[in-house]
C-alpha cells in the first residue's frame, strides 16, 4: 500500500530567528508526530529535517543538515528533496481530525497545493500538499524566501479543494465555527499552542 510522507523542520534558534519561532524543540516535533499518527489511517512516515541529531523515537526519521536554518525560513524548501507524496507542515500546527483525504489527494494530483492567506489573495505555505516528484522546486532554489518561492510554482488552493478544512488559527478566532470544521489548524506569528492551554481544542490535541 502507498505510504504518505509527513515532514517538518526543526533547527536551533539563531540570530535570524524571529521571536515567535524561538520556542521550538523536540517536544514540538514529537507532538506533531503523535497528532498525525492519531489522525491518519493511511500508512505514513514522519520525516524531520533538523540541524543536529535529536533525542526522538526511532519512528521519527531524522534527516540531519548541519546548516539548516542558517538561510532563515527559506530552508524549509529542503522538504522538496523528498520525491514521494508528502504533506509538510510547520511545527506550529494542530492536527484535529482525520486527514486521509489530503493524503489520498497527494497520491493522485499533479501539482502542489497551498492554503490562501487568511487576509490577502495570495498563497502561503503553512501547509503544503505535494504529490510524487516536484524535486525541481528544491533543485532550482537559490536561497529565496520559502513562501515567495513556493507560490511561484503551479499550485492548487487547498481552500478551494476543501473549504474550511485547513484553516489559519487567526481566521478561526474570527469565525469560531471553523474550529469545528477544520482538520488542520496552522499557526503563524503569535500566539502559538503553548500560549493557549486554556483552550480545550488545544489541550485535547496538542499532546
Amino acid at each position: 500500500m502507498k505510504k504518505i510522507f509527513l515532514s517538518a523542520c526543526l533547527w536551533d534558534a539563531n540570530d535570524k530567528s524571529e521571536k515567535f519561532s524561538r520556542c521550538y524543540d523536540e517536544k514540538w516535533a514529537l507532538k506533531l508526530y503523535r497528532m498525525w499518527h492519531r489522525n491518519l489511517t493511511i500508512p505514513h512516515r514522519f520525516v524531520l529535517f533538523t540541524d543536529r541529531q535529536r533525542k526522538l523515537p526511532e519512528e521519527i526519521t531524522q534527516i540531519v543538515r548541519p546548516n539548516l536554518g542558517k538561510n532563515e525560513y527559506g530552508d524549509c524548501v529542503v522538504l522538496f528533496k523528498i520525491e514521494e507524496p508528502m504533506i509538510f507542515t510547520g511545527l506550529d500546527t494542530l492536527i484535529v481530525g482525520n486527514c486521509d483525504k489530503f493524503a489520498r489527494w497527494c497520491f493522485e494530483a499533479d501539482k502542489i497545493a497551498l492554503p490562501k492567506h487568511p487576509n490577502e489573495d495570495f498563497s502561503i505555505n503553512g501547509v503544503v500538499l505535494k504529490p510524487q516528484g516536484h524535486t525541481e522546486i528544491f533543485e532550482e532554489w537559490r536561497g529565496e524566501n520559502d513562501m515567495d518561492w513556493m507560490r511561484k510554482w503551479p499550485h492548487d488552493r487547498i481552500d478551494n479543494l476543501w473549504p474550511d478544512r485547513v484553516v489559519s488559527y487567526k481566521k478561526a478566532v474570527r469565525d469560531p465555527r471553523l474550529f469545528m470544521l477544520a482538520r488542520i489548524i496552522y499557526f503563524h506569528g503569535q500566539p502559538k499552542m503553548h500560549n493557549l492551554s486554556h483552550i480545550e481544542l488545544v489541550r485535547q490535541n496538542w499532546r
